[in-house]
């Protein structure tokens, strides 16, 4: 029997992130094939079905039983995950879902525990972290370009989304808010980078009561600013700060300080951008080499800086547009390892512990306390460099 070069995958959800999920999976991931989309608007699935030209549009039911559905990308809103999830996983298939796997530890871990029974994968998005930007970071840090991590900032500040979004009232409702949004990009990028968390602590609070959605004041129902402290299980610290309350900032997105260097590691949002590498070494070199007072060596330390700092060149293949959008990276990279019977890089346990981590900064800011992780996970694997994934036609 021929090996199989492709996984059949189920989408569920049709709204508006599917577009791009679809686009790439029909475009440029070649070891994936639609086998049907299910909405619980039939509708929305017929026009899925007829824009991407896929084989069949059908309900939730219909399509788990569909046995060519070996993978299903669960792109439902966040309050319906865990219920998705559970019901393709005890129909026998794999599961992908969007950010995050659920909203609370308890049905992240039922869900673990679930595919782990039935010898399923069940993890979610982001899988931005698996792009050459970051991927660029992590075989920097492995090879010690920056000697020993010890420390990190990790930053998502801006005004809110009700100045773009045409229907941002989701991100003031409960499962919404700047941690919850945005934070999985920056906590898995982060843990990819550096391993799992041992604790967090937090300051939040909601700024404005209420928010103007297009002319209507609506209630905030979640934190909208939050200032946390992480400490991993490697011994490295760090700061977190994400916020819907701030118009404008100089803070980077994400530094990795380490005991020789440090690394500007780009927004954890996008799949490439510029990784910059600051010479702790030749930073002393030069300093080392004034001759004169004490002065004159602060002197230099402050004016020669930019000649230790130089732009990495990418280690992984990388889109011309810093800004490409390959959403269903990790969609691909599962397929891959289900063809070839290798573990995947996205994992329940990566997913599980991320929702600890973001459960923990609401649970830290609410009681005045430090809380200790419960879960863990391995580092996922980095990126094999000849793994092209992406492809171009």
């Amino acid at each position: 029997m021929a090996k199989k070069d492709y996984i059949g995958i189920g989408i569920i959800g049709c709204g508006t992130i599917s577009d791009v999920y679809l686009t790439n999976i029909t475009q440029h991931y070649h070891n994936v094939k639609v086998i049907a989309c299910a909405d619980m608007f039939l509708e929305k699935a017929e026009a899925a079905k007829e824009k991407f030209n896929l084989p069949k549009a059908c309900t939730v039911d219909e399509l788990l039983a569909n046995p060519e559905v070996e993978l299903v990308v669960n792109l439902t809103i966040p309050a319906a995950h865990y219920e998705i999830n559970m019901k393709a996983l005890n129909a026998g298939k794999n599961v992908y879902c969007e950010k995050p796997l659920a909203l609370n530890l308890e049905d992240a871990e039922a869900t673990v525990k679930l595919a782990k029974e039935k010898g399923l994968i069940a993890c979610s998005a982001p899988d931005t972290f698996l792009g050459a930007g970051v991927q660029t970071c992590r075989k920097m840090i492995d090879e010690g370009k920056i000697g020993r991590p010890v420390g990190f900032t990790a930053n998502l500040v801006c005004p809110g989304h009700e100045l773009w979004h045409d229907a941002p009232e989701f991100y003031y409702k409960q499962g919404g808010g700047p941690m919850w949004d945005m934070g999985p990009y920056y906590i898995t990028a982060l843990v990819s980078l550096l391993g799992p968390v041992k604790r967090v602590s937090c300051m939040a609070k909601i700024s404005r009561a209420e928010r103007d959605i297009h002319g209507t004041p609506m209630k905030v129902e979640v934190p909208t600013h939050y200032a946390g402290l992480m400490e991993f299980e490697n011994g490295v610290i760090g700061n977190v700060n994400m916020s819907f309350d701030v118009w404008d900032s100089q803070l980077p997105c994400m530094e990795i300080y380490g005991t020789t260097g440090m690394l500007t590691v780009p927004d954890p949002n996008l799949f490439g951008g510029t990784v910059n590498y600051f010479d702790g070494n030749k930073l002393t070199d030069i300093v080392k080499a004034v001759e004169g007072p004490a002065f004159a060596r602060l002197v230099t330390m402050v004016t020669k800086t930019p000649e230790c700092r130089e732009e990495a060149p990418l280690a992984y293949p990388a889109d011309e547009d810093p800004r490409c959008n390959m959403r269903g990276l990790g969609v691909s990279d599962i397929a891959q390892s289900l063809i070839e019977g290798r573990e995947s890089r996205l994992s329940g346990e990566l997913s599980r512990h991320v929702v600890e981590i973001l459960a923990a900064f609401d649970k830290a800011a609410k009681e005045g306390v430090t809380v200790e992780m419960t879960t863990t996970c391995q580092r996922p694997a980095p990126m094999a460099e000849g793994l092209a994934l992406w492809q171009v036609d």
